[in-house]
């Protein structure tokens, strides 16, 4: 309803300014009764005038009411139990992945990308990590973490790939080890 509105009075606002101006060129470029009498009531009652500006000032405060944010429409990723159908937002996938990452020391940051497709799901994850870390096995556990995370805390069985990318390595290197 709301976008409705949007564009009626969008389209109001563009109507009106071009039918007063098609209506002032037209009376002013001929000399028309119409023209007398145009200006003849408008000079003899200023009502409609200012009937004029406030609809014109009305139809411009509708139009920036309506004209706020679109909210993105939310996806969700369904899937059948026994029961019957679920379906989970990606938004709450995204918050429950990301929330695995404290279970990691190494693991600074983790900030999950999902991609729903149609029975299945893929995620990538940005991760910062503590400098030291030894990244393919932290990799790679991760990625056993999150697949079994997804499918038993939330039920969804088919996640296609996970893909790890590292996009930071913070801090400096664990001093190492010197034996004399």
């Amino acid at each position: 309803m709301k976008k409705f509105l949007h564009n009626l009075t969008g389209l109001l606002l563009l109507l009106l300014p071009l039918a007063l101006g098609g209506l002032l060129i037209y009376t002013n470029g001929f000399n028309t009764v119409m023209q007398k009498d145009l200006f003849t009531r408008i000079q003899g009652s200023p009502l409609y005038g200012i009937t004029a500006g406030v609809v014109l000032i009305l139809l411009c405060l509708i139009y920036l009411v309506t004209f706020g944010k679109r909210r993105r429409k939310v996806k969700f990723i369904s899937f059948e139990s026994e029961d019957g159908a679920v379906s989970v937002s990606v938004n709450a996938v995204r918050d429950f992945i990301r929330k695995l990452g404290d279970e990691f020391d190494a693991v600074i940051s983790m900030e999950p990308k999902i991609r729903a497709e149609k029975d299945m799901m893929s995620i990538d994850l940005d991760v910062k990590i503590q400098s030291g870390s030894r990244i393919p096995e932290l990799s790679q556990i991760i990625q056993t973490r999150i697949r079994e995370s997804v499918r038993d805390g939330l039920g969804i069985a088919e996640v296609r790939e996970i893909k790890v990318r590292v996009q930071e390595i913070v801090g400096a290197p664990p001093p190492s080890v010197s034996t004399q």
